[in-house]
């Protein structure tokens, strides 16, 4: 008797196995429930149907309106407040049970007394340029107290000294194509990068092992500005004295950097602020593109790529340093 062949026997065994999953596909096709049982006596469809109701653009407007009119920066009064009132409105909305636990964690602030801002200076060491200290305040809002000024959360202190290097978005191929393609060298330099296209923790840390000494932030309006939309408060667009905010951790999701992997309790062995996992190491400075572009029209070198040209109208020059006349119209 001929011995059947190992392929034949593969063969085999994949065609029984394909008849196998096409039964099963047909009997769950032809068993499964029909509309009529699925609603059975109309209760889940009344369910679904009030939960589409309130599906609202007005509803959400609302709702997006009532939780951010005012500051509530992590650990304020304010962000407690609106934490108990989504507990109650939880409660109200018919769960059985919201509970609020408290954790010991790592913040940051900025010192209102003493907002942080770039100042440009000049050979004779006069400051010819500095940036905002403040956004403008937007109408209804000129009694609204704790408004946090621009800062990055988690910078550290400094007063880097040096020239600026523009660096695209700061990813590691635009910090790998200014060496290797430029010839351009940012160690003990001050770089500015557009946000965008990778987490600004990412941006510092990139800068960082690129050896800058600081890093400024902007938004661009190729990046953060839909065509058509005028900057608020006439649409929605980011206006130019806009800055962002937000933590420039390295944690890739490890929580808190005094206890990372760990939840902040106070039973969690916590390390050392210096010790911290995550924390940049290098002062990092968000600004406005109104700024940025005092900044940029002035940079002097050679022009870059043209994937690094933003939307302001400026040359986008990547430095290091400035041009010979700083001009601040």
């Amino acid at each position: 008797m001929r011995k059947e062949s190992p392929l034949l026997r593969w063969l085999r065994w994949i065609v029984a196995v394909a008849a196998l999953l096409l039964v099963g596909f047909v009997i769950g096709w032809f068993a499964r429930p029909t509309s009529s049982h699925v609603q059975g006596d109309g209760t889940s469809s009344q369910y679904l149907r009030k939960f589409l109701d309130e599906m609202k653009a007005s509803n959400i407007r609302e709702h997006l309106r009532k939780f951010t009119r005012l500051p509530h920066l992590a650990g304020t009064k304010q962000n407690l407040v609106y934490a108990e009132q989504i507990r109650e409105e939880w409660l109200s909305f018919g769960l059985d049970s919201v509970e609020m636990v408290p954790y010991d964690v790592l913040l940051s602030y900025p010192n209102k007394s003493q907002p942080n801002y770039i100042s440009i200076v000049d050979q004779l060491g006069n400051e010819v340029f500095n940036t905002s200290l403040a956004e403008p305040v937007p109408d209804g809002y000129e009694g609204v107290a704790d408004i946090i000024p621009p800062y990055s959360a988690f910078s550290p202190k400094g007063q880097p000294e040096g020239e600026l290097v523009y660096v695209n978005y700061g990813r590691t191929e635009d910090f790998f194509q200014l060496k290797r393609e430029m010839g351009i060298n940012v160690t003990g330099k001050i770089v500015i990068v557009r946000y965008g296209k990778i987490f600004r923790g990412n941006k510092v840390k990139n800068a960082m092992l690129a050896g800058a000494k600081g890093i400024i932030m902007f938004s661009d309006p190729a990046d953060y500005s839909a065509v058509g939309v005028q900057p608020y408060p006439d649409g929605w667009n980011l206006p130019g004295g806009g800055a962002q905010r937000g933590n420039v951790l390295n944690l890739n999701g490890a929580g808190d950097p005094l206890t990372p992997g760990y939840p902040a309790k106070e039973y969690t062995y916590r390390s050392n602020l210096e010790d911290g996992v995550g924390l940049p190491k290098i002062p990092v400075h968000p600004i406005g593109y109104h700024d940025a572009m005092h900044l940029l029209k002035n940079m002097g070198g050679r022009l870059p790529p043209n994937n690094w040209k933003g939307a302001l109208n400026v040359s986008y020059s990547i430095g290091p340093g400035f041009t010979d006349t700083f001009r601040t119209q």
